[in-house]
Formats: structure tokens, C-alpha cells, sequence
């Protein structure tokens, strides 16, 4: 019997999916208040993050589990490395400690339980898939990142019907042979992936609301400026 797992994981996950949104670092991204420093400074993270979960995603590509979600198409790892060559190009921003923890988290189930990784798939592939695309328009307009370079991590060229991918998606999820034991375990691990995104998040807190004074201050500054009477 299947356990209808991607509404599992939706409702299972909802409040700490609000609390994400929420997040200061967050709301600042979707206002498109800034700097390319901060914004930096979370691609090397994600790049981080994504190097780690989709090497352990090749290394089960046989998993009984997880190999039904194996779809190299949504692997982000190029496109974070160009955003960070355009974004960074002269020295790659300092390592994050919470990127660094989420990473320790995926190469443990590597290691132990694999199929702990639908979780954190899931969380990440879809994420992007859905209010990442929304995201990735907003952080260039407030970039000035033009012809799309410096955001490629939001494109998914390969994908022609990014609404039909989530169906199918979702639908996998549905048909993984797991029981419900198992499928409770996976959205217990759901939850703990929010979190460790939320601390990642929380790191970046500081340097984001440096970046919205100074955004701020440069507009009071402008709107104070006496015109030229000539």
C-alpha cells in the first residue's frame, strides 16, 4: 500500500517550512534587499551543501530507494560553481559552519542510512523547483545580474515543463517501497534538513542586515541629495 509520501512530507513539514520563509535572511532575498557580498556568501554554502548530497546520491544510485529519485537534471553543483565565478570571481567567501554541519549530516547517512537522503533531496530539488524560481528573478533585478549570469543555480535548462517535473516527482515519492516506519523517519529527517537550513540562514543573519543599511542608507542618502538647479 503506498504511504502517499510527498503530502507526508508537505504536511509533516509545514510549520518549519513557514518558520524558513520567515527568516530574516529570507524576507530580505524575496524584498531584493541584498548585497552581493551576502548573496555570495550563500552560493558557496548551497555549493558546499550540494557537492555533499549529490556525491552521496551517485554513490546509492543503486539504492532500492533511492534510486528511484536519481535525476541528474536537477543537480545544481555546475551551476552554483558559474554563480560563484561571477559573483566571486577574485577570492571565494570564507566556509560556513552550518554549511560545514549540514554536510557532516548527509555524508552520515551516506554512510549509514541511505535512505535518509530522499529526505534532504526532497527538501532541496523541490524547494528550488517551486519558490526558487520566483527567488532567482528577484536577486537579479537586485543584482543588476544581467542575461541571467550569477543565477543559474534558479535554471534548470533541462527541464522543459518544470510544473509537470513536480508531478512526476511527487509521484515517485508516492511509489518508493518504503513502509510507514520508514516513511516516518523520512519526514522526522525532512524536518531536521529545514533546520539545518534555517542555522544556515541564521549564520548569514549578520552580513545580510549590513547589506540592508547600507542599501537603505544609500537611498536616504540619494533622496537627500539637493537637485542641481541648473
Amino acid at each position: 500500500m503506498a504511504v502517499e509520501l510527498a503530502r507526508r512530507l508537505r504536511e509533516g513539514t509545514a510549520d518549519v517550512h513557514r518558520a524558513a520563509e520567515r527568516m530574516t535572511l529570507v524576507q530580505a532575498l524575496l524584498r531584493g534587499l541584498t548585497s552581493r557580498s551576502t548573496y555570495a556568501a550563500l552560493v558557496a554554502a548551497y555549493l558546499d551543501v550540494y557537492t555533499s548530497l549529490e556525491a552521496a546520491l551517485r554513490q546509492h544510485a543503486e539504492h532500492p530507494v533511492v534510486q528511484h529519485l536519481i535525476f541528474p537534471e536537477l543537480w545544481r553543483c555546475q551551476a552554483l560553481r558559474a554563480d560563484l565565478a561571477v559573483l566571486a570571481p577574485d577570492r571565494r567567501p570564507p566556509p560556513s559552519r552550518a554549511a560545514k554541519a549540514y554536510c557532516r549530516r548527509i555524508e552520515v547517512l551516506a554512510a549509514d542510512d541511505p535512505t535518509g537522503l530522499v529526505a534532504h533531496a526532497y527538501t532541496r530539488y523541490l524547494g528550488d523547483l517551486s519558490g526558487g524560481q520566483v527567488l532567482g528573478r528577484i536577486i537579479g533585478r537586485a543584482l543588476g545580474l544581467h542575461e541571467g549570469a550569477g543565477i543559474d543555480f534558479y535554471a534548470f535548462p533541462q527541464i522543459s515543463d518544470v510544473q509537470d517535473f513536480k508531478h512526476m516527482y511527487r509521484d515517485r515519492l508516492n511509489r518508493l517501497p518504503i513502509d510507514e516506519e520508514t516513511a516516518a523517519a523520512v519526514i522526522i529527517e525532512a524536518r531536521r534538513a529545514f533546520a539545518y537550513n534555517m542555522e544556515l540562514f541564521a549564520e548569514l543573519e549578520g552580513s545580510a542586515l549590513k547589506g540592508l543599511l547600507h542599501l537603505v542608507r544609500g537611498r536616504r542618502a540619494r533622496q537627500a541629495k539637493p537637485m542641481n538647479p541648473g
